[in-house]
C-alpha cells in the first residue's frame, strides 16, 4: 500500500506546490524551503523520486518532504498522499486520529472552501448583491476577474452563514474558522442563538495558500460600518503574517519576481491589467515568515507602499529583513495620493511597469529618505543620517556592495570617503563581538562529506545504477568498507549468504534513519559527471585500492601475530603465518 501511494504521487509535482523548481540536467533545482539560502542547493530527482538539499543535508521521498514541510507525522502524510493519489486506505491503516490539530485544520479547509463557493454564488445570483456588484463595477473589476479570484458577497444578515453551514458543520468549527463570533456577555453556549456572522454586507476576498487552499477571508464593507476592511482572525490555518493575497495566482502564472502592494484591490487590478506577479500584504507589515514564503518562488522583489509617511516607514522597517535574507528588493514610489489600483486605472499596464523598472534599491531608498528627513545644516545632522544608515550597511554580506553605498553616502553628505570608511570600520569592529541577531536565520552548514573517497565512489555508482553489484563479487566484501555510514547504505546490496546483489526494495524507505536517508539521497543525486570523466575506470581503481587496503590490513594483523609467535618460540605457527603472508603477496603486491 505504501509503495502504491508513493508511486501515485509525483515528487516534482508535490514540491512544485511549495517552491519554484528549474530544470537542471536530469534533475530540478530550487531554493531550499527548510533553510535560508541565496543559491539553490535543493535538488529533486524525477527519476528516483527523491530530494536532497546540499545546503542543510536533508533528503527523502514524498513522505519525508510532506512530513517536514507540513510538520506531519508519517500516518498524517500517508493519509494526505493517499487522498491526493486516489488510493483508498483500509480501516486498519494508521489514521490521522493521532493528530487532532491536523484533523481540525483539514475540517477548517473544507469549511472555508464551501464558504468561498457559497459567497461567490451569492455575488453572482442573489438580489441583495446588487450593491456589491455595482461597487465592483465602479472599481473597474470585470466578470472574468471576479471569477478568477472567486470574489464573493456576505449578505447583510446576522446569521446567514450560521444558518446555512450550521446544518452540516458544528457551530464550534465555524467559530474556530473565524466565520462566526459569540455574542458578548454570553456564558456557556446554548446553541446557534449565541452566535452571529462575522462577515456581513461585505465584498469578500478568499485568502489562499501558495497551494490554493482557502485559509481565510477579507471583507470590504459596503456601508459605514467599521472597520472598512475585516480579515479572518488567526485560526489553526490562518496567520496574517504568514500569507500573501494572490500569491497562488502569481505562482500559477510562473512568476519569478514579485511586486508587493498593500491592498486587495491593488493586487486584483494589477492581475486584471495583465501584471500577474503582484501580491498583497494582509493588514500587516512584512514578516520573516513572508520572506521565507517569497523566496520559494521569487528571485527579486519590488515593494510599492503608499507614498505617505506610513508607507515610507513600512519600507524602512522592511529593509533589514530583505538584506538579512539576501533577497534583492527595490522600492517604487507612486505619485502623491495614488495607490497601484488608482494608478493602473488611470494609466494602464505600460506606465505601471515603467514605474516598476525605475525602482530604487532598498538601501538607496533608505538613504534618500534619511536625507530628506534631515535639514543637513550641521555636522550633527549628517552624523544622524550616518548612524541611521550604518546598521543597514553592516547587514550586507557583500563587501563590494558595502563599498558602493559608502561611496554614495559620502558624496550625498559631502564627507570625505576615507573618513566615512574609517568610521564604518570602527563601528563594525565594535559589534564583532556582539551576539548574532536573533531575527536572522543562518543557513545551517551541511556536514562535510569526510567519507573515504573510494568508498563514496562505489556507493555512488551502485546507487545511481552505474555499477552492477556483481562487479564487486570475489573482489571486495562488505567488511572492506570501513566507514559505518557507507556500510549501512551498502548493507542493502549485501546478503550474508550470497554476497553482492541488487536491493529488493527502494532505498528511500520510510524506516531508514534520517542520517542514512540523507546519505542515500545525497549520493543518489550527486552529479558525478562534474568530477568523474570515466566511471568504469574510476570504479575499477577504487575497487583495486580497497582490495589493496584489505590486504594491507590483513598483512598488518598477521605481522603482529607473527612477532608474538616468534617471541613465544611457536615454530609451527610461525611457519603457518609466513605461508599466509606469501598467499597475500601473490593475491596483491604489498
Amino acid at each position: 500500500m505504501i509503495e502504491t501511494i508513493r508511486d501515485r504521487n509525483d515528487l516534482v509535482s508535490l514540491v512544485s506546490e511549495y517552491l519554484a523548481l528549474k530544470k537542471s540536467g536530469q534533475n530540478y533545482t530550487g531554493l531550499c524551503p527548510f533553510h535560508s539560502e541565496k543559491t539553490p542547493s535543493f535538488v529533486v530527482s524525477p527519476v528516483k523520486q527523491i530530494f536532497h538539499c546540499f545546503g542543510c543535508d536533508v533528503g527523502g521521498n514524498v513522505f519525508q518532504f510532506l512530513m517536514k514541510i507540513e510538520g506531519f507525522s508519517f500516518p498524517e502524510a500517508l493519509e494526505r498522499l493517499a487522498e491526493k493519489g486516489g488510493v483508498p486506505l483500509p480501516a486498519s491503516s494508521p489514521r490521522r486520529g493521532e493528530g487532532p490539530a491536523v484533523r481540525e485544520a483539514d475540517q477548517i479547509y473544507q469549511l472555508n472552501e464551501a464558504v468561498a463557493a457559497y459567497l461567490h454564488k451569492n455575488l453572482l445570483e442573489k438580489p441583495e448583491a446588487a450593491r456589491a456588484t455595482a461597487y465592483l463595477k465602479e472599481r473597474g473589476i470585470d466578470a472574468e476577474t471576479i471569477n478568477a479570484f472567486s470574489i464573493g458577497f456576505a449578505l447583510p444578515r446576522r446569521d446567514d452563514l450560521l444558518k446555512h453551514f450550521g446544518k452540516t458543520f458544528p457551530v464550534s468549527l465555524l467559530e474556530k474558522a473565524g466565520l462566526v463570533s459569540k455574542k458578548s456577555g454570553e456564558g456557556p453556549s446554548s446553541g446557534e442563538a449565541d452566535y452571529f456572522d462575522r462577515f456581513r454586507n461585505r465584498v469578500i476576498f478568499p485568502i489562499r495558500t501558495l497551494q490554493g487552499k482557502v485559509v481565510g477571508f477579507g471583507g470590504r464593507v459596503l456601508d459605514d460600518a467599521l472597520p472598512k476592511y475585516l480579515n479572518t482572525p488567526e485560526t489553526a490555518v490562518y496567520t496574517k503574517g504568514k500569507h500573501l493575497f494572490a500569491l497562488d495566482q502569481a505562482k500559477k502564472k510562473g512568476a519569478r519576481s514579485l511586486i508587493i502592494v498593500e491592498g486587495y484591490f491593488d493586487a486584483i487590478m494589477a492581475h486584471q491589467a495583465g501584471v500577474h506577479n503582484v501580491v498583497a500584504t494582509l493588514g500587516t507589515s512584512l514578516t520573516e515568515d513572508h520572506l521565507q514564503l517569497i523566496r520559494r518562488i521569487a528571485e527579486k522583489v519590488t515593494l510599492i507602499f503608499d507614498p505617505d509617511d506610513a508607507g515610507v516607514r513600512a519600507a524602512l522597517r522592511t529593509a533589514p529583513l530583505f538584506i538579512e535574507k539576501e533577497i534583492a528588493a527595490e522600492v517604487v514610489s507612486l505619485p502623491s495620493g495614488e495607490d497601484p489600483d488608482l494608478f493602473l486605472r488611470k494609466n494602464g499596464k505600460g506606465p505601471f511597469l515603467k514605474r516598476v523598472s525605475e525602482g530604487k534599491t532598498l538601501i538607496d531608498f533608505a538613504i534618500s529618505k534619511f536625507i530628506e528627513a534631515s535639514p543637513l545644516k550641521s555636522i550633527d545632522d549628517k552624523i544622524k543620517v550616518i548612524k541611521e544608515t550604518f546598521p543597514l550597511l553592516e547587514k550586507l554580506k557583500n563587501k563590494i556592495e558595502q563599498s558602493h553605498y559608502l561611496k554614495a553616502l559620502s558624496e550625498e553628505l559631502g564627507i570625505e570617503e576615507e573618513s566615512l570608511r574609517a568610521e564604518f570600520s570602527k563601528e563594525a569592529t565594535k559589534k564583532k563581538g556582539a551576539p548574532f541577531p536573533k531575527n536572522l536565520t543562518k543557513a545551517p552548514s551541511a556536514p562535510k562529506p569526510d567519507l573515504p573517497q573510494d568508498e563514496e565512489n562505489i556507493a555512488t555508482f551502485l546507487l545511481q545504477g552505474q555499477l552492477d553489484p556483481s562487479a564487486l563479487t570475489n573482489r571486495i566484501d562488505l567488511e572492506d568498507f570501513t566507514d559505518p555510514r557507507i556500510k549501512r547504505v551498502l548493507s542493502h546490496f549485501w546478503d550474508d549468504q550470497t554476497g553482492w546483489r541488487r536491493p529488493s526494495g527502494r532505498l528511500d524507505a520510510v524506516e531508514e534513519t534520517e542520517e542514512t536517508r540523507a546519505l542515500v539521497t545525497r549520493l543518489s543525486v550527486r552529479e558525478i559527471w562534474r568530477d568523474i570523466e570515466d566511471v568504469g575506470q574510476t570504479a575499477a581503481d577504487s575497487i583495486s585500492r580497497l582490495r589493496a587496503k584489505r590486504v594491507q590490513r590483513k598483512s598488518g594483523e598477521i605481522q603482529k601475530r607473527l612477532k608474538l609467535a616468534e617471541k613465544g618460540g611457536d615454530l609451527s605457527l610461525v611457519k603457518s603465518l609466513q605461508q599466509e603472508i606469501l598467499v597475500l603477496k601473490k593475491s596483491r603486491v604489498i
